[in-house]
């Protein structure tokens, strides 16, 4: 009983903290006092990784130093990273809590498969993969040496992957290329040769269109030009169709296809800065033109689709330069974003949270249970989860004091901290 009314009135001081930040009315959100969210997440607090269940939070490691947690497709196991100075891949089987360490590596990019517990990772160029058994992570497998960067194919069956980058009198052109699970190698597409106008020396991963036909990706330029401006690519799944789209950050987070069909939506503009030239923009692949949604004077730092039609952006009003005399943009009070939903039919945006002088509402997540999530923070001392009816009404904290992600030149990546899956 205690335990229920400490929930009540700890959510009760959230949402006083929500509303002098300009959310919505405390008699809007208490029909949601009494139902658990059909949500689980993973969130780093304090160091340590977490899990929430509707209510129910577990800490689940005690050493510190956890960051970028990721879900199984069955939300049986999480892996995540642990250590300060040498990144080690780890993994929790979540029904057990036994947590066994893959690998102690220094660079470690990891991906679950779309379709069954079975984790591919990426340490320096060489990519193995772990299949999971009921409670063991099983030895690791090598698929492939001299890899850039990997995606599972979306049937989960293998995988497509960039050739690393050779320098040889000028950097050679790099590949695309499909590989199976056994690693046989099958080249889709090579890039185009490095001039001028295009340089490609590495890639994101690559992101699949809801019906498989495409996938898209950024080819990057040396580390240095990569923070301001990389382009973003389409390639089709037979390696037949490429298009250079668009020319934007180096963030994976700011590329979502449609949850059905070829539509791909962006947030596009060169320059590393967020608080500027950040502008949401949408294309029907192959034939459409990206078509930008951003009204003048505002920029867009984070989206999500709701259905086909609608998208949810985390936009603040934009930075303009500093005129003489005026204090750089480090030193300036950034604008805090706010969520707003964007119809694509007529190009027509409404508030889905209100704008706020103390906290600013970062990384939408729109689940198929037809909630809404996302932090709310401060960019300081407080970060909450919230989460929402599918047009914000209703909105409450679910889950409080989560660790600060990583802030770079106001990209917030809040993946590092969290991951929520939708309902059990």
């Amino acid at each position: 009983m205690f335990r229920w009314i400490k929930w009540i009135m700890a959510s009760i001081a959230a949402l006083l903290l929500l509303l002098g930040g300009g959310g919505l009315q405390a008699e809007e959100a208490a029909p949601f006092f009494h139902r658990e969210p059909e949500l689980q997440a993973a969130f780093v607090r304090k160091g340590d990784l977490w899990i929430k269940t509707g209510r129910n939070e577990k800490k689940v490691t005690e050493t510190g130093g956890v960051l970028n947690p990721k879900w199984s497709a069955d939300a049986q196991w999480i892996a995540y990273t642990k250590g300060e100075e040498q990144r080690e891949l780890w993994l929790l089987h979540v029904p057990t809590g036994k947590n066994t360490r893959v690998t102690e590596s220094s660079d470690i990019n990891f991906q679950w498969a779309p379709d069954r517990a079975e984790l591919a990772y990426q340490t320096e160029q060489q990519l193995l993969r772990v299949p999971v058994g009921s409670s063991e992570p099983e030895t690791p497998v090598k698929v492939a040496d001299a890899i850039g960067n990997f995606s599972w194919l979306p049937d989960g069956r293998g995988f497509v992957a960039s050739s690393a980058a050779k320098l040889q009198n000028g950097w050679a052109p790099m590949s695309i290329v499909k590989l199976s699970l056994a690693g046989e190698s099958e080249t889709l597409y090579v890039l185009p040769k490095p001039s001028n106008e295009f340089l490609a020396v590495a890639t994101s991963g690559f992101k699949w269109s809801a019906s498989g036909r495409w996938m898209a990706f950024l080819a990057k330029p040396t580390a240095s030009l990569s923070a301001d401006s990389n382009v973003l690519c389409l390639l089709s799944a037979d390696g037949k169709v490429f298009q250079k789209v668009d020319q934007m950050v180096n963030n994976e987070q700011w590329i979502q296809w449609s949850p059905e069909g070829d539509k791909l939506a962006y947030i596009g503009g060169p320059g590393r800065e967020a608080t500027s030239n950040k502008h949401l923009k949408v294309v029907a692949v192959p034939d459409g033109k990206a078509v930008p949604y951003t009204p003048s004077g505002y920029v867009d730092q984070g989206l999500t689709w709701q259905g086909t039609e609608r998208i949810i952006v985390s936009r603040a009003k934009e930075m303009k330069a500093p005129t003489d005399g005026e204090a750089e943009p480090e030193t300036r009070q950034k604008p805090f974003p706010s969520l707003v939903g964007v119809k694509l039919e007529g190009g027509k945006d409404y508030p889905v949270t209100l704008p706020s002088t103390e906290y600013g509402d970062y990384q939408p997540q729109s689940l198929p249970s037809k909630q809404l999530v996302w932090v709310m923070s401060d960019r300081s001392y407080t970060s909450h989860v919230m989460t929402s009816g599918p047009d914000g009404k209703h909105a409450f904290v679910w889950i409080e004091n989560i660790d600060l992600g990583a802030n770079y030149y106001e990209q917030w990546h809040w993946n590092l901290v969290l991951a929520v899956v939708g309902s059990r």
